[in-house]
C-alpha cells in the first residue's frame, strides 16, 4: 500500500507526541491482548469446579455490552460522554476484580457469574478506548503498533504455561486497568469528538459512503473467523484448557515482518487469504478422524485467527480514522461481533467434545458443517471483497465544529482581541455583545445601566479598537 512509503510519524513538533502515543497505545493493546490470553489459559479453568458456564455468560456479557454500545453510538451518540464512560470502565474493572477474587475463595456460582460479567464489561470499555487511541496515529504507525502488540502477546504466550494460576488471575485483573490508564486521555479525546456531533444514523442519510453497514461483508467475515477461533479454543480441551496453543508467534512474526517491510510486501488481503487457508486446513485435520492431528488442527485454526485478528483490527482502526464520527460505532460493533463469534464457535466445539463420547459421527458432522459454511462464504461472497478496498471506499468525513466548540472558539477570539487592545472587563463584555450583533438597547438592558452609560461604553470600545462602525467591528472579529 502506498501509505507505507510515508514517514512513520508526522514531521515537526507533533513527532514526539505521536511517538509517545505510539508507545502507549502499543503497550495498552498488548496488555488487553495478554489479559485475554491469561483468561483463556488460566482464569477460565478456575471457573470449572465452581460453575463452568460462568465463562460463557461472561463472554456473552462482553459481546452484548459492545454491541449495545455500538447501537447507542450509532443512534444516540450524544448520550455517551468520555469522562463518564472512562469512569464506568474503571469502576467495572475494579468491582469485577474484587468480586471475582471473592467468588473464587467462597466458591459461589452466583457471585462468580456476576463478577466475571462485570469484569467483562469493564474489559470491553478498555478495549474500545485502546482502539480509539490508535485512531490518532498515522496509518502506518497504526499497523506497526498493532503488529508490535501482537508480538508482545505472542512472547507472553510462550511463558504463560509456566505462570501459576493465581498469578495469572492477578495479571488478568490488572492488565486492563493499566491499559486504560495508558490511553484514557487520547481514547476519550476521540470519543468526545465522535459524540459531540450528530449521530451516525442521521449523518449516514446524507453521507452513506462514509459509514459501514452493520451487516456488511466485513462484519460477517469478522464473525466467521472469530467463530473458528472460538472452536479452536474449546476443541479437544482437557480439564478446561485447550492443548498446544503456543505456536501463534510463527504467524504473527511472519505478518509483522511483511508489515515492517511495507510496500508490495504487505497486503491485508493476502494475509486474510492465508488466514482462510489455515482455517480450512485446521478443519480438514479435524475431519481426518485421527486424534494425533487434533493439536495440529488447533495450531492452524489459532494461527489463522491470529492473522485475521491483526488484519481486522488494522481495518477497523483505519476506517474509524477516516470517519471519526462513526469511530465508536464501527469499533464497538466490530469488537462485539468478534466476541459473539468466539462464543458461537466455542459452543460448537463443546458439542463436538461431548459428541465424541455420545455420538462419534456427530464429532465430524459439526466441523464439516462449519467448514462448508466458511468455504461457501469465502468463495461466493468474499470473492469480490477487498479489505484494503473496504478502507479506501470509506469517504473521509470532515466534521464541522459543534455548537459548543464554536461558542468556545468565539469567546476565546473576543477575549484575545480585547486583551490586545487593552479593553477593561466591562468593555470586554460590551465588545462581546457587539460582536454578536447586539445593539445599545440590548446592552443597556443586559448590563442594567442607563442609556448614556451604555452609549459611553460603546464609544470607548470603538475608540480603543480604532474603528468607526459596527461593520468594522464584525470584520475585526472575523479576521481575529
Amino acid at each position: 500500500m502506498g501509505v507505507f512509503a510515508e514517514g512513520l510519524f508526522a514531521p515537526g513538533e507533533e513527532r514526539s507526541a505521536e511517538r509517545r502515543l505510539f508507545l502507549a497505545a502499543t503497550a495498552a493493546l498488548s496488555l488487553v491482548l495478554m489479559a485475554g490470553t491469561e483468561m483463556n489459559s488460566h482464569v477460565f479453568p478456575l471457573f470449572d469446579p465452581i460453575f463452568t458456564f460462568a465463562r460463557d455468560i461472561s463472554v456473552t456479557a462482553h459481546a452484548v455490552s459492545l454491541l449495545v454500545l455500538g447501537v447507542v453510538a450509532y443512534a444516540y451518540a450524544k448520550v455517551l460522554t468520555p469522562r463518564s464512560f472512562a469512569g464506568l470502565s474503571f469502576a467495572f474493572l475494579i468491582a469485577g476484580a474484587v468480586g471475582l477474587s471473592a467468588s473464587l475463595v467462597a466458591a459461589s456460582p452466583l457471585l462468580l457469574t456476576l463478577s466475571a460479567s462485570v469484569c467483562a464489561i469493564g474489559r470491553a470499555g478498555a478495549s474500545l478506548l485502546v482502539c480509539l487511541a490508535l485512531v490518532l496515529l498515522p496509518f502506518r504507525a497504526q499497523v506497526l503498533a498493532i503488529c508490535a502488540a501482537y508480538l508482545l502477546q505472542s512472547a507472553g504466550q510462550l511463558i504463560t504455561p509456566f505462570i501459576p494460576s493465581l498469578v495469572s488471575l492477578g495479571f488478568f485483573q490488572l492488565f486492563p486497568l493499566f491499559a486504560l490508564l495508558l490511553v484514557v486521555r487520547p481514547g476519550a479525546e476521540v470519543m468526545g469528538r465522535a459524540c459531540a456531533h450528530e449521530a451516525p444514523r442521521d449523518l449516514s442519510v446524507v453521507r452513506p459512503a462514509s459509514f459501514v453497514a452493520p451487516f456488511s461483508t466485513l462484519f460477517v467475515c469478522l464473525f466467521l473467523f472469530q467463530a473458528a477461533f472460538g472452536f479452536a479454543l474449546r476443541f479437544g480441551e482437557v480439564d478446561g484448557a485447550s492443548p498446544f496453543m503456543n505456536l501463534n508467534w510463527l504467524f504473527v512474526i511472519a505478518l509483522s515482518t511483511l508489515a515492517l517491510k511495507g510496500g508490495k510486501w504487505f497486503s491485508m488481503d493476502g494475509a486474510v487469504s492465508f488466514a482462510a487457508l489455515a482455517v480450512v486446513g485446521g478443519f480438514l485435520l479435524v475431519l481426518s478422524g485421527n486424534p494425533f492431528y487434533d493439536s495440529g488442527a488447533v495450531v492452524l485454526l489459532n494461527g489463522g485467527n491470529s492473522l485475521f485478528s491483526m488484519v481486522s483490527r488494522m481495518v477497523l482502526v483505519a476506517i474509524a480514522a477516516r470517519n471519526v464520527a462513526g469511530s465508536v460505532t464501527v469499533l464497538a460493533w466490530g469488537l462485539g461481533v468478534t466476541s459473539l463469534g468466539s462464543l458461537v464457535g466455542a459452543a460448537a466445539a463443546m458439542l463436538c467434545n461431548h459428541s465424541a463420547q455420545a455420538n462419534y459421527q456427530l464429532h465430524f458432522v459439526l466441523p464439516a458443517l462449519f467448514l462448508i459454511v466458511f468455504v461457501a462464504y469465502m468463495f461466493f461472497v468474499m470473492r469480490n471483497f477487498s479489505f484494503s478496498g473496504a478502507v479506501a471506499e470509506v469517504e473521509p468525513l470532515t466534521l464541522a465544529p459543534s455548537a459548543a466548540a464554536q461558542q468556545e472558539s468565539f469567546q476565546e477570539k473576543c477575549l484575545s482581541i480585547g486583551q490586545r487592545f487593552g479593553l477593561s472587563p466591562r468593555e470586554q463584555e460590551v465588545f462581546a455583545m457587539l460582536a454578536r450583533g447586539r445593539d445599545r438597547a440590548y446592552i443597556e438592558a443586559d448590563l442594567v445601566v442607563s442609556k448614556n452609560t451604555a452609549k459611553a461604553h460603546v464609544k470607548h470600545v470603538y475608540a480603543k479598537l480604532g474603528i468607526h462602525s459596527h461593520q468594522e467591528l464584525l470584520d475585526l472579529v472575523e479576521k481575529g
